[in-house]
């Protein structure tokens, strides 16, 4: 694999500085793209009320729950192509690739046709309150119509990540993350829209990201380059990504199920209690994210050692990896302590009552 300022040289033995140049960049991106949903919980938060606040706010947890088997696949893509990377195995790269394209694609579509359809159900299940209803609806509506883009962005960071590139999509979210912040703000401040301007907002800000992403594969230098007239599903790649892909999408599928409940719990107690959880919801996201860069981290690395049959690594990384994330946690506690409530007044200024309620949640899980 070649290695250029872009790419973090897997190979090398300077694991621990190697492993933070890696994690760096990706946890920077990870709250680039956090800010895609916060910037959506401000806006409305601030300027279309608290009833639009807990609709968007009502959503995240189902979402979340249909797209976690697809996102699931892209950790599958990251595990095969470093191991055919760590091997110095052109062909697999390449069937990895376009595979891993042409997946994102199907799924994508998939879920915007499934999610689209039975918006309205699924949020009825989870007790989602009447008055709350409409401003839920539409959003999710909304944001399953651009899943495709999303899909293809997610496993074209993966193919990026595998390769030790986690550079430019943090480059690629930032910029994207500032549209979707602006035209948020065009949408419901000027246009007077609510749930779906910021929805609309994230679709056109997770197209951008696609074309950027598919831009940079289809112009990169390597055996993997993309090329769209070839994409097609190579079953030994597909088998391959599925079976580390399925289990962890289905792993993060029951984690996500569970906050379904919660969801459908918390739904019960009416707006405030909606609005201050999914204001809650926005801040802790940002905690998930920061740690989950070191799973991402870990599972490069090893599939690149394990590609290249270099096992005597394997337990470095893991316990590098392991000290980076409770050093961060700690950090997290930290900010939970003293910038809780802080932090939710962005969105929703002076409503004192909902930022009470979100500073349980963020008090309990920030700091466990």
């Amino acid at each position: 694999m070649k290695t250029g300022s872009k790419n973090v040289d897997m190979g090398s033995d300077n694991l621990f500085w190697n492993i933070l140049k890696f994690a760096i960049p990706l946890m920077l991106m990870s709250f680039s793209q956090r800010l895609f949903n916060a910037a959506d919980v401000v806006v409305v938060g601030r300027y279309a009320g608290e009833e639009a606040l807990a609709g968007v706010g009502s959503t995240n947890s189902l979402i979340t729950l249909l797209l976690n088997l697809f996102t699931g696949l892209s950790v599958g893509v990251s595990v095969v192509l470093g191991k055919a990377l760590g091997a110095k195995d052109e062909k697999s790269t390449y069937e990895v690739v376009h595979t891993a394209i042409l997946i994102s694609i199907i799924a994508g579509a998939i879920l915007s046709v499934v999610g689209y359809i039975f918006a309205g159900p699924l949020l009825k299940l989870t007790g989602v309150p009447d008055a709350v209803m409409p401003q839920a609806k539409i959003y999710m509506k909304f944001i399953f119509l651009g899943k495709v883009p999303q899909l293809v962005y997610v496993f074209g960071a993966a193919i990026l990540r595998a390769k030790g590139d986690t550079k430019r999509p943090l480059y690629i979210v930032t910029v994207t993350g500032a549209i979707n912040f602006l035209l948020n703000l065009l949408f419901v401040i000027k246009f007077k829209m609510k749930a779906d301007g910021v929805a609309i907002a994230t679709v056109i800000a997770q197209t951008c990201s696609a074309v950027s992403i598919v831009y940079l594969l289809c112009n990169e230098d390597w055996a993997g380059k993309l090329n769209f007239k070839k994409l097609r599903i190579y079953k030994k790649q597909m088998v391959a990504i599925a079976t580390v892909g399925i289990p962890s999408g289905l792993q993060a599928m029951v984690f996500s199920l569970s906050n379904v409940i919660v969801q459908s719990s918390v739904n019960s107690f009416g707006t405030v209690v909606v609005a201050g959880n999914s204001a809650a919801t926005s801040v802790v996201g940002f905690y998930y994210g920061f740690l989950n860069t070191f799973l991402h981290a870990s599972t490069s690395f090893i599939s690149y050692s394990v590609g290249a049959k270099r096992f005597g690594r394997i337990k470095k990384i893991i316990l590098y990896c392991l000290i980076d994330a409770c050093l961060v946690w700690s950090i997290v506690v930290l900010i939970s302590l003293i910038f809780g409530k802080s932090l939710l007044s962005l969105y929703a200024p002076g409503n004192f009552e909902v930022i009470n309620k979100g500073f349980v949640k963020i008090m309990i899980v920030g700091c466990t």
